[in-house]
C-alpha cells in the first residue's frame, strides 16, 4: 500500500463519518423539536382551561376571594394535568408488560 492510497482511504472514511454524524444530529434535533412542540401545545391547552375557570370565578365571586381562588385553581389544575399525564404513561407501560407476559406464556 502506498501512502497516497492510505490517505485517500482516510479521507473517504472521514467524509462518511462526518455525514453520519450530521445525519444523526439532524434526526435527534427533529425529534427534540417535535417533543417540545407537543409539550408546548399541552401547556397551552392547560392554560386555556385554567383561564376559562378563572373567568367564571371572577364573574361570581368578590374580588379578594377570587384572587385567592384563582391561585388555588391554577395550582390544582396544573398538578392534576401532570398527574393525569403520568397515570396515562403508567397504564400504557402496564398494558405492554401484560401483553409480553401473555406472549411468553403462550410460547
Amino acid at each position: 500500500m502506498s501512502i497516497a492510497l492510505l490517505r485517500d482511504i482516510l479521507i473517504i472514511l472521514g467524509i462518511i463519518s462526518g455525514l453520519m454524524i450530521l445525519l444523526t444530529s439532524t434526526i435527534l434535533l427533529v425529534i427534540i423539536f417535535v417533543r417540545v412542540k407537543r409539550i408546548i401545545s399541552y401547556i397551552e391547552g392547560s392554560i386555556s382551561e385554567i383561564d376559562s375557570l378563572k373567568n367564571k370565578i371572577k364573574e361570581s365571586v368578590p374580588k379578594p376571594l377570587s384572587d385567592i381562588i384563582n391561585g388555588v385553581i391554577t395550582i390544582k389544575k396544573f398538578t392534576e394535568s401532570l398527574a393525569q399525564k403520568s397515570k396515562k404513561n403508567k397504564k400504557v407501560t402496564k398494558r405492554k408488560s401484560s401483553k409480553k407476559k401473555k406472549e411468553n406464556e403462550n410460547e
